[in-house]
């Protein structure tokens, strides 16, 4: 755009269908520059599901939207769900925040239908199966809910309305609440399985993150790490559906504390982070090891494993 200033980078290692013209980053980035996607960039974004940021030797910003670390030995910045600091070189951007559209939506007052509370009981979408076995906490709580009333499930696991749907979310309107079940506890570990419940107008029943209360409003969702067990939890979702007044009440309250986005979410915020790294030049923008024999033992194991990997190697040849 004219006037903004120039940035040329690029993507590596995201999951299949990303699209490097077109992404949250690219969305953001374009606020505050002119900026180019090209295969020489000197400043790489990248993921966990490949190898080829070790091709690249300029500037590394690794992102995580899955339950793994960053290696600062590899990155010179990165931006994931931990709660934790690491000077100018750390920023935490869990993954609900990517999904621009249901966070806005759940950001926004809640408008609450005239029969909100004469919906159906609960919604369950997962298709993974393989994190989601029959003795995961998420199917755990599905079939303990369906002893009491029936879950739509709308996933390949446990399906019962004819198929996978098409619309989550407004498969999701469809009922007074929805399980929003991550696929591991972890601290700060949040995806946007809560922010899609509650842009849909549900009340979820959260499990995942032990700190979640923290980060979100405790008063706008069932909080599983509140319970004893997942039995309790139970009670607790009964009672509010028993209860029209309390339910509402819940399906009212906003999703983060007072009402109000976070300062760390913000959109000024993540260009401030963003722009500290872009904004000089890229000699001095550098952090992660350039020399020394722990640099270059890191970066040759990455490679070895790379070497190794039949899933990688596929792919590159275009064959997997």
């Amino acid at each position: 755009m004219p006037g903004l200033p120039r940035l040329r980078l690029k993507f590596a290692d995201f999951h299949a269908g990303f699209d490097p013209q077109d992404n949250f980053f690219v969305r953001l980035l374009r606020r505050r520059y002119d900026v180019e996607v090209a295969a020489d960039a000197p400043y790489l974004i990248y993921a966990r599901f490949g190898y080829d940021f070790l091709r690249h030797d300029g500037i590394r910003i690794f992102y995580a939207g899955e339950n793994v670390r960053p290696n600062f030995d590899l990155c010179d910045y990165a931006l994931a769900f931990d709660h934790l600091a690491f000077g100018d070189r750390y920023l935490r951007l869990p993954l609900y925040r990517l999904y621009e559209d249901a966070y806005r939506a759940a950001l926004a007052p809640a408008a609450i239908p005239a029969d909100a509370a004469q919906r159906k009981f609960c919604s369950y979408v997962v298709s993974n199966r393989r994190v989601s076995r029959a003795d995961s906490a998420r199917a755990q709580i599905f079939q303990k809910l369906s002893a009491v009333r029936r879950v739509e499930s709308g996933g390949r696991q446990f399906n019962n309305v004819g198929g996978p749907v098409r619309d989550k979310l407004a498969f999701l309107r469809g009922c007074k609440f929805n399980i929003a079940f991550e696929n591991a506890s972890t601290p700060g570990y949040t995806t946007e399985k809560i922010i899609e419940a509650r842009a849909a107008g549900t009340v979820p029943i959260y499990w995942g993150n032990p700190q979640i209360a923290a980060e979100l409003n405790p008063r706008a969702f069932v909080n599983c790490h509140d319970f004893p067990d997942l039995d309790a939890v139970v009670r607790r979702v009964q009672a509010l559906d028993r209860d029209d007044a309390a339910y509402l009440a819940m399906l009212a309250a906003p999703i983060f504390p007072g009402g109000t986005e976070p300062a760390e979410l913000r959109e000024e915020h993540l260009l401030d982070f963003f722009g500290h790294i872009f904004d000089q030049p890229p000699e001095q923008a550098f952090r992660r090891v350039r020399t020394g024999r722990w640099g270059r033992r890191t970066e040759k194991e990455y490679r070895r494993v790379a070497r190794f990997d039949l899933k990688y190697q596929l792919s590159r040849l275009g064959l997997g």
